[in-house]
Formats: structure tokens, sequence, C-alpha cells
């Protein structure tokens, strides 16, 4: 497991969100940063603002999808970054 999936992350205070179908909008306040998440990436959000850990998160979308944890964890990894980078997602 990397580190990151080690850590316990909550949306940052400073964004609020909109629900487009089954994707998100999310706004930071604090930097006018707009960030789209699409239908999975979506289901991540809302299973992190739950407090559920990224480990079970991640073993619950491979056992879902029938894909290795190992190719999830890869995939998410990426995307929590992206999100920690932009200030999204804060550690909790």
């Amino acid at each position: 497991m990397t580190d990151l999936l080690a850590r316990t992350l909550k949306p940052s205070p400073e964004t609020i969100e909109s629900a487009l179908g089954d994707e998100t909008v999310i706004l930071h306040m604090g930097s006018d940063t707009y960030f789209g998440l699409d239908a999975l990436g979506t289901r991540i959000w809302a299973m992190i603002k739950d407090q559920r850990p990224l480990p079970e998160i991640r073993d619950s979308l491979a056992q879902e999808f029938g894909v290795d944890p190992s190719v999830i964890e890869v995939d998410m990894t990426r995307f929590l970054s992206d999100l920690l980078a932009h200030r999204i997602l804060v550690d909790a």
C-alpha cells in the first residue's frame, strides 16, 4: 500500500460541490479552482465524505469491477494526489 492510502483524507472546508447527474463539480473557494469528477471520481469522493478508509475504498472498487487492487491503487493514488495538489482534499 502506498503511503498516500495510509492517510486519512477529507474534503477541504474551502470546497463546495454540485452534482450533475452522476458527475460532480467541485469549486475550491480559496483558489477559484474548479475540478470535475466523472462517475467513478464522484463515487470515490462520496466514500471519502462518508469517512471510509482509503484501503477500504480501493478494495471495494476492485471487487466491484473485478480488477486487481494494485491496479485500482495506482489510479486512485494519481486521482487523490491531484485532489490534494489542488487543495480539494486535506488531511483529516
